[in-house]
């Protein structure tokens, strides 16, 4: 009898293991194919949207006359063969059995072999001829964005989700009549298909919903707006500089930015409104109902949110965001059009100067187009050398002599005609020409004062200002090191003016990058100082030898009282840390005999002198050797 029995439950625990085994490699098996189906047509539908991009890219570039027709030519047939690929390769499959997409890119095909004798008879700036491929190319765009996004309607994953139901209940039936062992492995087995389906929705980092669960939420809100006549509006959310926070303090410091910055948008946001993350440092936040005034004040508030300190083990970081909104329907009315104006708002929000956050308005696919061709024209610029320094004098106001001159960038495009500094730097910063642009401005400075010195002007300095992109890359050093060396210029004649937005993120890195430049001889100047964070902090911790008191301060200091001991504690403060100050902006005679009675040693500004070509800066430097006064206001 107890041989019976042990035979039985010998059979029962084999019986157990194999419906157990079986229903582990069927549950990794669907696992593995939803996770593969979905990357394969995530990388697929973001390729063919990226190509179409790049060939509308490339149509504009041939219509400004800035790449060749054999440029578009290869751009048409690098689509065209995408697009065959994605037709006939066996590795696309699982792309071409989502709904509707296989007629949809033979369509995109035959619209593509139908332009062909059009592609090939373009010529550069043939404006007329590319404009009427606009309204084909654009049809093509919506076309391919709307198989990215139903690629991700969650349709087929649903249908992939009921094949991990089936294996669920055909498991139930194989543990059935187990008794405890067999209930309990069913529970664990349960609440392994809840964590998969979890992970399968939501981001793993975050625990936010992920590209997928988003597609889903928005096309719920939108038919619950639209059935109930409710407003609702799109987010958008990027972090500033957020790559370069990985690259210098490391993956984990920013895995742990992320996941404190979801909690502070899921907080923001409410009960109201879902929070999701796209990607990397995108998130995006669907608010309903929400009109104008409830859009505006909600973006508001994740910016404030996210804008407040992180003390992380590598030291106190303020991150900064930007944030693209859309309305829906007053704006558009489709989740597609609805995602593109919030991404082209935020797109806006972060190449403008002074503002972090933007509605989305009518005419801003035309400024990304500028951009993008005013990209392509500041690479021509920096390859053929048609960038400008303009210099503007720094005076000893006691001396009246000119002790420096900071450089300042120009450019006058031939297309575009005088192009902002600010967006110059913006520009280069956002398509990777910042440190090829920051390598020119050091090389074409020091050759400038090297050729003041050998003129006899010995004790000349040049102020360069600094890109926080280089800075927070930690290659300042070693590029000024290689200039200096080419250029042969003693390092005592370069003064560094740095902002102090540009340190404020990694403390313990700045001090080590700062004091080995002064370690070199070179002077380093606190920028509009008193308009950044934590002023003080700076001055205390960071190797600065020179303060730039910010214009707003000396502007308002002959009217305003405040202003005026303002200005009067800075100068005490920097002479209590034995730092020169230059005041910047002086427009009016009262605002340097003022300084100069206050003790401030340094001034600039258009009473003094404007900035000014290098031919010019000559004349101005012989007027200065020949004892004049160098500190009258030009005329």
């Amino acid at each position: 009898m107890n041989r019976v029995k042990l035979m039985a439950l010998t059979a029962i625990v084999l019986l157990f293991s194999a419906s157990s085994f079986y229903g582990y490699y069927r549950d990794l098996g669907v696992v593995r194919y939803v996770s593969g189906t979905t990357k394969a047509i995530n990388w697929a539908s973001s390729e063919l949207e990226m190509e179409v991009l790049k060939f509308d890219r490339a149509l504009n570039a041939l219509a400004a006359n800035i790449v060749t027709s054999e440029a578009v030519q290869l751009r048409y047939e690098i689509l065209l063969s995408r697009l065959n690929t994605l037709l006939h390769g066996e590795a696309n499959r699982p792309t071409r059995e989502q709904p509707g997409v296989e007629a949809t890119l033979q369509q995109l095909y035959q619209q593509l072999l139908a332009l062909e004798d059009v592609i090939y008879q373009l010529k550069p700036a043939d404006i007329t001829a590319t404009k009427a491929l606009h309204p084909t190319v654009e049809a093509m765009h919506q076309q391919v964005r709307t198989i990215n996004v139903d690629s991700f309607s969650g349709d087929n994953v649903w249908q992939q989700l009921d094949v991990l139901q089936d294996i669920r209940l055909r498991s139930s039936l194989y543990l059935a009549g187990l008794l405890l062992s067999g209930a309990l492995m069913l529970l664990l087995l349960i609440r392994e298909n809840r964590r998969n389906r979890h992970l399968a929705y939501h981001d793993g980092l975050t625990g936010l919903p992920n590209r997928v669960y988003f597609y889903q939420l928005i096309k719920q809100a939108l038919q619950e707006a639209e059935r109930l006549r409710q407003p609702l509006a799109i987010h958008m959310v990027d972090l500033d500089s957020f790559k370069t926070i990985n690259d210098s303090l490391g993956h984990e410091v920013g895995d742990r930015l992320l996941q404190i910055i979801a909690s502070r948008l899921k907080q923001a946001a409410g009960r109201q409104a879902h929070v999701a993350r796209l990607a990397g440092d995108e998130f995006v936040i669907i608010q309903r109902p929400a009109g104008q005034h409830e859009a505006c004040a909600l973006a508001k508030q994740l910016s404030q949110a996210i804008s407040q300190e992180v003390w992380l083990s590598s030291g106190c970081i303020v991150p900064q965001a930007c944030v693209g909104t859309s309305l829906y329907p007053s704006q558009a009315s489709s989740s597609t059009l609805l995602l593109r104006y919030a991404d082209m708002a935020l797109y806006h929000a972060k190449q403008s100067a002074n503002q972090q956050l933007q509605l989305y308005q009518e005419g801003m696919n035309e400024q990304r187009l500028r951009r993008q061709q005013l990209s392509l024209a500041l690479q021509q610029a920096l390859e053929h050398d048609e960038l400008q320094l303009y210099y503007q004098p720094i005076f000893n106001l006691s001396s009246q002599n000119i002790e420096s001159f900071e450089a300042l960038l120009r450019w006058h495009s031939a297309e575009h005609g005088w192009v902002a500094p600010p967006e110059i730097i913006s520009i280069a910063e956002q398509y990777g020409l910042a440190a090829q642009l920051n390598e020119w401005v050091l090389s074409q400075a020091c050759q400038q004062v090297q050729h003041w010195h050998h003129q006899g002007h010995s004790s000349l300095k040049i102020n360069i200002n600094i890109s926080p992109n280089i800075f927070m890359a930690g290659k300042l050093a070693a590029t000024l090191k290689q200039v200096l060396l080419k250029t042969e210029v003693n390092a005592a004649a370069l003064v560094l003016e740095i902002t102090e937005d540009t340190s404020v993120w990694d403390t313990a890195a700045s001090v080590d990058t700062l004091t080995e430049l002064r370690a070199l001889g070179i002077e380093i100047a606190l920028d509009d100082f008193g308009t950044g964070y934590s002023s003080f902090s700076h001055l205390r911790s960071l190797p600065f030898n020179k303060l730039k008191l910010d214009k707003s301060f000396v502007a308002d200091m002959v009217s305003d009282p405040r202003a005026l001991s303002l200005v009067k504690t800075m100068l005490a403060l920097a002479n209590s840390l034995e730092m020169t100050v230059t005041a910047e902006g002086i427009e009016l005679p009262e605002q340097c005999r003022l300084l100069a009675g206050l003790g401030c040693t340094l001034g600039q500004g258009y009473l003094l002198a404007k900035p000014m070509p290098a031919a010019q800066v000559e004349k101005r430097l012989v007027i200065n050797k020949s004892g004049a006064s160098s500190l009258a206001p030009e005329v």
